[in-house]
């Protein structure tokens, strides 16, 4: 009989004047009215209205709940609702039938199988019961929509933790207000998938891996334990906070974002000063918060007894590198190692490591100093203790204060401990490297893209002594996988590599950066010299021709003292990151079919030269230079060329001796 069991409902969010507002308007509407609807108000009600059948993955309980109600005195004389249900949604869920009922705009109804510890408020009602006010402020980060997501369709929303985990295989990517907050976001649900998921092996990921979806049990089983946990008020144990810093004044809400303009924050768009009150929604107060976390600058912060020094948070010292694949689910595994603490996995992982959220405890206000348990704690990182202050209440809860001391400073090596680096070691005037130079993370430079550090972020290093590179530690696990045919073995992801750049005192953001790089599984997976002297030979190339314009642009500047014409570089670098991404998916489809790389290699060669002589002859043509200062440019516009060429040919000169192939091709 269930399996028939079918009712129409109408989908209400409770309004504080004691009306509702139709899901999806903006229209309050009067369920105890004994007019039947019409007009606007009946077009608000028919684009609310959701069919609960059993099958469509509502339990049958809730189905029998919702059909137990009765139908509002609205709907009685409608022709058209008079069989309708009203579902009534305080902060988007209701407890139906033992179960709670969440509503996403995203993704519609579904439930949770249990009725949570932290209190939800509401359940489906008669339109003449009241609706009780939460008396504190909650947001539950688990079920309420902070995260910003894009479907694969395109279409974009917000959603809490555990729909983002449950719905990730619908998931394109995750895409944030700024790189910073995309990269602190993706730590933190890389964090929370190896708690909840692990894989305590290679085989667990595969499962994984070839599941339509995340499993929910798993999901809900750790979320029974630590769901009071991710509360954003909690009056105790708030999300990423210290609740005893309440003895101290909060500042403005402007001080978690970046962009505003207060105290040494200064910026040159946004006029905030210290007597405006800003107010977050707790969405964007979230956010800002996991992103603080993990990209705070450093310098002073408030005090909480003497100490009010700070350093850098630790996502600042490297450009954040996330493998991205076809959807959300896909990418979480591809950057998930192993996790399995108890046999110190992945390296320098404890039995004991944790991420900040269960800790006992919340922190002490006072700053300290110790090393990471492990993977998660580091990727977890407290750099600051923060408190958030709110006004308001329920629906209508604002963040319009905020405490930021100093937090943990991280005691750490991070080449053996972070996994979501590359590290290269320097090279000296003459391109050799320095012998005895620690290596250093990869950074993203503001004008000259990082795919220039292509073989440190995707090519093994073969040695383990002196080796002059290391990349994120994800693409040895993807390569290894690979070799299992865990994976296709000519799939090509993509490096999503996110940061920032400070000032000189690391006190100030100056830039916001995020570079995407071709990661073909056939580079991912050589083991061999030459490929990375192919592609370092091409970085090489492109150098060159930057700087042949360089030098044409300084001997012209020089001659004639000139400081007119704009910057040769800004025309030239950002030009060749798509370029050079065409060129390593060439090269790694040239490795899969055995073929030579010289194909690849020449096209590469010419898209170089041909952009590097456009750039010169449309600055030429921009160039105010007449009579004998046009002699001089075309003197000078000439030994560009000239350059160019010797370059182009050095480069093919060098480069056949590491090809896999001699073969000529007419491209």
């Amino acid at each position: 009989m269930d399996s028939l069991l079918t009712v129409e409902v109408v989908l209400f969010r409770a309004a504080r004047d004691g009306r509702f507002v139709p899901v999806g308007a903006d229209v309050p509407i009067d369920l105890t009215d004994p007019a039947p609807p019409a007009g606007d108000h009946l077009r608000a009600l028919e684009k609310a209205t959701v069919s609960l059948a059993v099958g469509s993955g509502l339990p049958a309980e809730v189905i029998r709940a919702v059909a137990a109600t009765p139908v509002p005195r609205l709907f009685q004389e409608s022709s058209w609702l008079y069989e309708h249900r009203a579902v009534v949604l305080t902060d988007n869920r209701c407890v139906v039938g033992g179960h709670v009922l969440h509503y996403n705009d995203l993704f519609g109804l579904y439930v949770t199988e249990t009725e949570p510890e932290s209190p939800v408020v509401v359940t489906v009602k008669d339109a003449d019961t009241e609706i009780p006010i939460a008396a504190t402020a909650s947001f539950d980060l688990l079920t309420r929509p902070w995260i910003p997501v894009v479907k694969r369709d395109g279409e974009t929303g917000l959603l809490g933790l555990r729909d983002v985990i449950l719905n990730a295989h619908t998931i394109r990517q995750i895409t944030a207000e700024t790189p910073t907050m995309t990269a602190a976001l993706h730590r933190l649900l890389l964090a929370f998938f190896h708690r909840v998921y692990g894989p305590q092996s290679e085989a667990a990921w595969q499962e994984l891996w070839a599941a339509e979806r995340l499993p929910t049990e798993a999901l809900d089983t750790y979320l029974h334990r630590h769901r009071h946990r991710f509360d954003l008020f909690h009056p105790e144990v708030p999300f990423m906070q210290c609740a005893k810093l309440a003895s101290l004044t909060p500042a403005t809400a402007a001080k978690l974002v970046p962009y505003r303009a207060v105290g040494n924050n200064v910026t040159l768009f946004d006029h905030t000063t210290a007597a405006d009150r800003v107010m977050l929604s707790p969405q964007e107060a979230a956010r800002w918060l996991v992103t603080l976390q993990a990209f705070d600058p450093g310098g002073m912060k408030t005090p909480y007894e003497k100490d009010k020094s700070s350093e850098r948070a630790p996502c600042n010292d490297f450009g954040v590198v996330v493998v991205e694949g076809e959807n959300l689910k896909e990418t979480l595994l591809l950057n998930a190692l192993v996790y399995l603490p108890d046999h110190e996995k992945p390296m320098m992982t404890a039995p004991d490591d944790r991420p900040v959220w269960e800790e006992e405890t919340g922190p002490s206000p006072r700053p300290d100093k110790r090393t990471a348990r492990g993977w998660t704690d580091l990727l977890t990182w407290p750099s600051r203790r923060v408190l958030l202050s709110t006004t308001g209440s329920g629906e209508e809860t604002l963040v319009d204060g905020v405490v930021i001391t100093p937090g943990t400073r991280l005691d750490a090596s991070l080449i053996d401990e972070e996994g979501m680096a590359a590290f290269r070691r320097p090279r000296d005037a003459k391109g050799k490297f320095k012998k005895g130079s620690p290596l250093f993370p990869v950074r993203l430079h503001p004008l000259r893209g990082v795919w220039r550090h292509s073989v440190e972020l995707l090519l093994v290093e073969l040695w383990d002594e002196g080796k002059n590179r290391q990349r994120p530690v994800a693409l040895d696990q993807i390569a290894e996988l690979a070799e299992r045919r865990f994976l296709p073995l000519n799939a090509v992801y993509t490096l999503r590599v996110l940061g920032q750049r400070l000032d000189s005192k690391a006190s100030v953001i100056e830039a916001w950066m995020e570079e995407r790089v071709p990661a073909p599984v056939p580079l991912l997976r050589a083991r061999d010299e030459n490929l990375g002297s192919i592609i370092g030979h091409a970085i090489a190339l492109a150098d060159d021709a930057g700087s042949a314009l360089r030098s044409f642009q300084a001997e012209y500047r020089k001659e004639f003292r000139d400081t007119t014409t704009p910057d040769i570089d800004h025309q030239y670098w950002p030009r060749l990151s798509r370029p050079f991404g065409a060129f390593l998916v060439s090269l790694g489809h040239a490795r899969d079919k055995g073929r030579s790389e010289l194909s690849a290699i020449q096209v590469w060669a010419k898209q170089v030269k041909r952009l590097a002589a456009t750039v010169a002859d449309r600055w030429v043509a921009g160039s105010p230079a007449q009579g004998r200062a046009m002699v001089a440019l075309g003197k000078h516009h000439g030994v560009f060329h000239s350059r160019l060429a010797t370059s182009e040919r050095t480069f093919h000169t060098k480069i056949v001796a590491y090809t896999t192939g001699r073969e000529e091709t007419n491209v």
